[in-house]
């Protein structure tokens, strides 16, 4: 329906006063204005491309491009957008810094980001810091995200105290050991679990391999090494107390992977509401 909209109204663009040029400037512009702003994404890169071609080196159209690559999830293609304008990516407008690094950033791309944010020529010293932080904190590192960040207290940077907050917060956090989860469960079956707050399956893995273990050691008792019954309930004992061990180890890195997610999903959210 969107499609059908956008292809009925583009003749009035050119019916405005006087007959003009359906493709010239003022009506690419204002189509591709249209586009965007009804969120037709994909429809509006090729409006935006024209008028980058129509006004080569105009900073602010490039930015328009690469914010509608953006938006229309095509953070690759954006990528590659902007180093076929800007070959050396250390040269990039600082005015396009901020949609060539949230393209990067979508496309997990954060060590490239840091090393844009750190040597790209046209960045301000505030910018840098910035960039680097939030690339630093995207990748959960969040102690030198904290440190970049800090350098901006003094600055009136947007929103900077707030990211000071949310990196804080996270430094804050008290995590589980992934270590020590599987040594717990190693040491007592099920302890790790329990260690992790997963009290279900840490009792259920003591009842098990307590109960297994001890059938095995049972009936080794009453029929010796050679038992089968012995060597099953053995086998089925150690295999269930190997994966409590690894278990242990996974909720633990989960629980903290969890709790970084939760603070990156807070900078991302910050970030790209600047779009």
């Amino acid at each position: 329906m969107k499609y059908l909209v956008a292809v009925m109204i583009l003749p009035f663009f050119a019916l405005s006063g006087h007959a003009q040029n359906l493709y010239d400037f003022e009506n690419s512009a204002a189509f591709a204005s249209y586009l965007r702003q009804t969120n037709q994404f994909e429809l509006a890169i090729p409006e935006y491309e024209r008028l980058v071609f129509m006004k080569p080196g105009n900073v602010s159209l490039e930015k328009d491009l690469l914010a509608v690559y953006w938006e229309a999830d095509m953070w690759e293609v954006g990528i590659n957008r902007a180093l076929n304008l800007y070959p050396d990516e250390n040269k990039i407008p600082g005015e396009l810094a901020f949609e060539y690094l949230a393209l990067r950033f979508k496309n997990k791309q954060y060590n490239q980001a840091n090393t844009f944010a750190k040597n790209n020529n046209n960045l301000k010293e505030t910018e840098r810091y910035f960039y680097s932080g939030t690339s630093y904190a995207l990748k959960h590192e969040w102690k030198p995200a904290y440190e970049a960040y800090s350098h901006l207290s003094e600055s009136n940077f947007q929103s900077v105290e707030q990211y000071i907050t949310i990196t804080r917060q996270a430094l804050e956090e008290k995590r589980k050991s992934p270590a020590l989860a599987a040594i717990m469960s190693t040491i007592v079956p099920g302890s790790g679990k329990i260690y992790t707050g997963d009290w279900k399956d840490g009792l259920v893995a003591l009842l098990f391999v307590g109960s297994t273990a001890w059938q095995a050691q049972r009936a080794f008792q009453r029929q010796g090494v050679e038992s089968v019954r012995g060597w099953i309930f053995a086998s089925i004992s150690l295999g269930f107390h190997v994966g409590n061990i690894f278990g242990s180890h996974k909720s633990a890195t989960l629980i903290n992977l969890r709790k970084d997610e939760f603070h990156q999903n807070k900078i991302e959210h910050l970030f790209y509401s600047n779009f």
